[in-house]
């Protein structure tokens, strides 16, 4: 974008943006693996029978809830890459 005559705060400021959008990125992705909904029950109406995944064990929710927290690649590249990014804008930004 130098070379295009754009001003280095103007750079900078795409830097931080396209840097926070990363970081959004990588967060999804640790979210996604973070088995949020383990446990939920599908509720029935009176007289239905029952369903079949309505039965969920408590140990086995407690097991995978309680699982270690998975960073799989893209996770670790928009969280890394979006960090890089956000310093590098702040430091075009200052000069």
């Amino acid at each position: 974008m130098r070379i295009l005559g754009q001003p280095l705060m103007a750079i900078g400021n795409l830097l931080f943006m396209v840097g926070l959008a990363l970081v959004i990125f990588g967060l999804i992705c640790v979210l996604a693996k973070g088995h949020l909904f383990t446990g939920w029950r599908h509720r029935r109406k009176k007289g239905q029978d029952p369903l079949p995944g309505e039965k969920v064990g408590v140990r086995h929710v407690a097991s995978v809830k309680n699982s270690p927290i998975v960073v799989n690649g893209g996770a670790r590249f928009g969280l890394l890459a979006g960090g890089i990014y956000i310093v590098v804008g702040i430091v075009l930004t200052l000069f």
